[in-house]
């Protein structure tokens, strides 16, 4: 195990800048030195937290480093879940060292990526250089055979095809799903082919990250008010990052609930 942590820190201290690496294959012990590490670069941390952005014992103790950049705190915000976006918010609150030192890691979630991106000798070439470099059919057949961490880039792509055939990937999940749904960076393309998938409606956190989503078409949102229940319409008729439409409605049909209720 020693032999296994010294040769990691050898590994990151010399190729930071040629990330990600695969830490889905590292031991508990090594990902926790990495992140508990004052000395960590940026960009190994970046890595890390690319890899575990939906792992909430990870994330906290990732926040607790003062190396951590900006842009990774931006990338969280911008594609975690609900939880570790609450929790982003939160650390940024009360500043960088709120969280105690004695956090333990040892329920870190395993449930990562196995899948290597790439066994060439690129294989350490940064993910986001590959798919640059990429033609328009090889964003396609990645889109639908890469893994979660390519499928987040590539659903943003401003080819059409490209954002459009990550949604059809066999490896989409549903929490994927309701990411994109709630995403701001992704084109009106896309949230209208997750609004048509009847099979993905059915998951309620979806529609309603879609009507809470203020890039998602009018009329889409408008059709599916009715399904949302009364604490989150109540939101969402205050909510002013959306469509003014949108609030009106949502307004008009709490009203319409609470004489329906009282009549009754």
């Amino acid at each position: 195990m020693l032999d296994s942590i010294l040769l990691w820190k050898k590994v990151i201290r010399k190729t930071p800048t040629l990330l990600p690496l695969d830490y889905s294959s590292v031991s508990f012990e090594v990902i926790r030195m990495i992140v508990e590490d004052k000395s960590t670069d940026s960009m190994v941390l970046d890595g890390i937290a690319k890899a575990y952005y939906n792992s909430s014992k990870v994330i906290e103790v990732i926040l607790r480093n003062s190396n951590l950049p900006p842009q990774t705190i931006k990338f969280l915000l911008s594609n975690s879940n609900k939880e570790i976006h609450q929790l982003v918010i939160s650390v940024k609150e009360k500043g960088l060292t709120a969280y105690s030192a004695q956090k333990d890691l040892a329920s870190l979630e395993t449930e990562v990526e196995t899948e290597s991106f790439n066994e060439t000798s690129e294989k350490y070439l940064n993910i986001f250089q590959q798919i640059q470099r990429m033609s328009v059919s090889e964003k396609v057949q990645l889109a639908l055979k890469g893994n979660k961490e390519a499928r987040n880039i590539l659903i943003k792509d401003a080819n059409k095809k490209v954002a459009l055939t990550v949604i059809e990937s066999p490896k989409m999940t549903e929490q994927e799903i309701e990411m994109i749904a709630q995403s701001k960076n992704v084109s009106e393309d896309v949230l209208r082919e997750i609004a048509s998938k009847k099979d993905w409606l059915k998951n309620y956190s979806i529609v309603k990250s879609l009507v809470n989503n203020s890039k998602t078409p009018v009329g889409i949102s408008l059709s599916h008010l009715n399904h949302l229940k009364e604490k989150d319409l109540n939101d969402l008729a205050k909510n002013k990052n959306i469509p003014e439409t949108i609030r009106t409605a949502a307004n008009r049909l709490v009203v319409l609930r609470k004489r329906s209720a009282s009549s009754k």
